[in-house]
Formats: C-alpha cells, sequence, structure tokens
C-alpha cells in the first residue's frame, strides 16, 4: 500500500519537474489546447455537437486545467439532455415505454453535463457561467434547493457569467418550484426592471401570480408572451387559456386555446389544449 503511493508521489513529481523544465512546451500545449476549444464552440454553435464533444476532449487532453472545456462539453451534454426533453414533450408527447427510455437517457446527458461542470468549478471557483450551468441541470433534475444553492453561487460571481438576467430568471424558477412565491416574485420583478421584454421572465413571473390566483397579473404577463413571436411559447398560451377560464372570459379563453393549437401539434401542450372544450 505504502509503496504504491510512494510510486505515485515520484511519477507526480517527475511530471511537475517536467512541466517545470519546460515552459515553452507548457504554453505551446494550452494554445493547442484553446485552438481546440475555438473549434468546439464553432461546432456547438452549429449545434454539431459530436463533433464539438471531440474537440472538447482534445482540447482537455492538451490542457487538462482548461476549465472552459469543462464547461462547453458540459453544454453538449445539457443539449443532447435538451433534444431529448424536445422528443419527450414537443416533438411527440411520449408515453409508456418510449417515455420511459428517453428518461433515462435524459437523466445520463444530465448526469454528465453536471460532471463536467462540477470539473469546471474546482478549476475555478469563480466561474460564475459553469455554477450557473450547475444549477440548471439541478433544476432540471428536480433538486431545487442545489440548484438555488448553485445559482446564487453564480450570481455571486458575475465577471464570467454570460446572463446575469437569465441566471436570476433560473434562480427564481428554483424558488418558485419550492413555492417561495414572494421570493422568486422578487427575483423576477428584478429582472424586468433591465429586461422588461425577456420571455423568460414574463412568463416565470406570470406562472407566480398564477399560482397565487392573481389572475389579472397572470393574464396580463401570459398575453405579453404568447403574443410575441419571438417567444415562441406554447405554454404560455395554455396558461393563458387556463387564466381566462378563472376569469370566466370564454371567448378570450378560446382564443387563447387557438394560439396554443397553432403551435407544436404532437405536443403536450398542445393535447391539454385540444382537450378542452369551450
Amino acid at each position: 500500500m505504502r509503496g504504491n503511493m510512494l510510486r505515485s508521489l515520484a511519477i507526480s513529481i517527475g511530471v511537475l519537474m517536467t512541466a517545470a523544465g519546460c515552459p515553452a512546451r507548457t504554453e505551446h500545449n494550452e494554445k493547442k489546447s484553446q485552438t481546440r476549444l475555438d473549434l468546439a464552440k464553432d461546432f456547438l454553435a452549429k449545434r454539431q455537437l459530436e463533433a464539438a464533444e471531440t474537440e472538447c476532449n482534445r482540447s482537455i487532453a492538451f490542457n487538462p486545467n482548461n476549465d472552459e472545456a469543462y464547461n462547453i462539453r458540459g453544454l453538449v451534454s445539457m443539449l443532447r439532455a435538451i433534444e431529448t426533453q424536445r422528443t419527450l414533450e414537443v416533438e411527440g408527447c411520449l408515453t409508456g415505454v418510449d417515455a420511459e427510455a428517453a428518461h433515462k437517457d435524459l437523466d445520463k446527458f444530465l448526469a454528465a453535463a453536471d460532471k463536467d461542470f462540477a470539473k469546471a468549478t474546482k478549476l475555478a471557483p469563480d466561474y460564475g457561467e459553469a455554477w450557473a450551468n450547475r444549477g440548471v441541470v439541478a433544476t432540471l433534475l428536480a433538486d431545487y434547493p442545489t440548484a438555488v444553492v448553485q445559482l446564487t453561487k453564480a450570481l455571486e460571481n458575475p465577471i464570467r457569467l454570460i446572463s446575469p438576467g437569465l441566471t436570476r430568471s433560473h434562480l427564481a424558477w428554483a424558488l418558485f418550484h419550492q413555492q417561495k412565491y414572494v421570493d422568486a416574485a422578487r427575483e423576477l420583478r428584478q429582472v424586468r426592471q433591465f429586461d422588461p421584454n425577456m420571455c423568460v421572465a414574463n412568463y416565470r413571473l406570470g406562472r407566480v401570480y398564477f399560482a397565487r390566483e392573481e389572475w389579472d397579473k397572470a393574464a396580463e404577463l401570459f398575453e405579453t408572451v404568447s403574443n410575441d413571436t419571438s417567444c415562441g411559447s406554447q405554454e404560455a398560451s395554455l396558461y393563458l387559456m387556463k387564466t381566462r377560464m378563472q376569469q370566466g372570459l370564454v371567448d378570450d379563453a378560446r382564443r387563447a386555446r387557438d394560439a396554443c393549437l397553432k403551435l407544436a401539434p404532437q405536443s403536450c401542450a398542445h393535447i391539454e389544449c385540444e382537450g378542452v372544450k369551450l
């Protein structure tokens, strides 16, 4: 046992001495790592996920301490999870064994994503974007207390955070799912102060008001999102229909239902809207 430990230490020290004695090679490898990472980002932007993952792996091979490479590789897994979620709920409202298989794939991709995001935050504890991504994964896994901790950590480290507003919206969503409606509303109102047209923040604040049975406020926000074609939110039309029904406004509910039925005809939301007789 001790012999194995000593041999491991000797190898580690030898590696460190070699690296220290060859700074030019280390710098060269870091440049190669960055080049591969830039390729990975380009492939990711084009949704060429296999190619993006391959370049991330090469980037990490050149520089195992490249925190951004782990974050980008985590995003590859997260996008695979999102595509699986879309297959599950939007492209077709799967049930039975098909849904079970999709959920297994979803959990696998989310676990892989979190592993990479965790590595990124370990290498760079101030990496706000990686913390935010971990929070999104925790939310997708319904681990809302953990999501709150991680998203709060992201907001505490804004220098490397791409969108503080979106991150705060994610924090509010995790709070919402814990029925902390006052806290969720506060976070979302803060987002809307700086970006009043953010689809995500408006829809989620509408959901907070819906949960609190503040029908007028909820309807206003759902209608705003539903009418904004850039949002493309079928869920906003679905909840606008539900809200109008609570208000007793049948004609308005019917219009919201019709708007819902124009989008994603195979989705779970479409099926729910279709099942409402007005």
